[in-house]
């Protein structure tokens, strides 16, 4: 079984597929909702076999965990995307947030990941995404402003330390996630 497969096996119908947007490209739609607001961003032109995790879904630690604001170790990121041996940890918002709250955001999200890792590795007998490389983002102002996205200063984004900050209002293209050039 390769490493989609096994992800379709433990997700089912939770993975978000890339579907088929404008003009024949394939996107992937992330969307929030809470009780106080609801948003979401495209990302676009994704490969066709990306798949994207919603990392915040997984259970809430607080219940086995004594958490602390202050560490971080209850928070996870919103959503991880996973494509062209890349996985990519996304934190959205409708505004700035501290830099602090973000990076444990997205190293919460990594410990998601991890666990699954380890899941498929002592269940499945399989090595889960060993060929793929961390990004870590923060897209921010999501629908609240009318441009449609300007990337922030950041060296390489491989950690959440030095992770990539998006101002963007609607959608953002999958290569700037990774701080590519086309």
């Amino acid at each position: 079984m390769d490493d989609f497969g096994l992800l379709e096996e433990l997700f089912k119908d939770k993975l978000i597929k890339a579907t088929e947007g404008e003009y024949g490209k394939h996107c992937i739609k992330l969307e929030e909702t809470s009780e106080e607001n609801s948003y979401s961003i495209t990302i676009r032109q994704t490969p066709e076999d990306a798949i994207a995790i919603k990392a915040d879904s997984f259970p809430d630690l607080k219940e086995f965990f004594n958490c602390s604001s202050e560490i971080g170790q209850c928070k996870r990121s919103d959503f991880i995307i996973i494509a062209d041996s890349k996985l990519i940890f996304i934190e959205l918002s409708t505004t700035r947030k501290q830099k602090k709250e973000v990076e444990q955001q997205l190293q919460g999200a990594q410990c998601v990941i991890d666990y699954c890792c380890s899941i498929s590795d002592k269940f499945y007998n399989h090595s889960l995404l060993t060929n793929y490389h961390p990004y870590f983002v923060s897209i921010f102002n999501i629908g609240t402003n009318k441009r449609s996205e300007r990337l922030q200063k950041v060296n390489e984004n491989k950690t959440p330390q030095d992770f990539l900050r998006i101002n963007a209002s609607e959608h953002v293209e999958f290569r700037k996630l990774c701080n590519t050039k086309p």
